[in-house]
């Protein structure tokens, strides 16, 4: 049976970590599939529940897309324009776009407002994760583009790396 195929595939994307919108959109497929047309009695439940483990399966994997690209956009500084911010967007409207890695990078002091989970900054050195009130010395244009976000607060300048 295809649903069988289909479920293998999907782990199969988890796994490699490369779930695509073709994938997901065959899920739907399978989905909308399966109501069509019910069968009575016990085979026609079954269906139905198949269907519904499909629609979660597909919203969790739709989910997990938009916020790798989400992820992607704001690690590497692509302005986020789809994204809606409530109450902290700048006086423009938009999220800027930050500047090319650069070969020595400033170290800021930061303070987290938050907790902000491990990331690798623009020198490509991993960083946290960090709890709300940590201390932390960080490359400036990742310190800019969490400060934005509203996850820190610059102390001061330190220097170069």
């Amino acid at each position: 049976m295809r649903y069988r195929e289909l479920i293998r595939e999907v782990l199969l994307a988890i796994a490699e970590g490369k779930p695509s919108p073709s994938l997901v959109a065959e899920i739907r497929e399978m989905e909308e599939s399966l109501l069509r047309d019910l069968p009575p009695g016990l085979e026609g439940r079954v269906y139905a529940k198949a269907s519904e483990v499909l629609r979660n399966l597909r919203i969790e994997l739709e989910n997990s897309m938009k916020l790798k690209d989400l992820f992607m956009k704001a690690v590497y500084g692509a302005e986020l324009s789809k994204v809606e911010e409530k109450g902290r967007r700048e006086d423009s409207g938009e999220r800027p776009s930050f500047k090319p890695l650069h070969t020595t990078s400033r170290l800021v002091l930061v303070t987290f407002k938050n907790q902000v989970p491990r990331f690798v900054g623009v020198d490509m050195k991993i960083y946290g994760p960090f709890s709300e009130g940590d201390l932390a010395l960080i490359p400036e244009e990742n310190a800019e583009a969490l400060r934005i976000r509203g996850a820190v607060e610059v102390m001061e300048y330190a220097g170069t790396s």
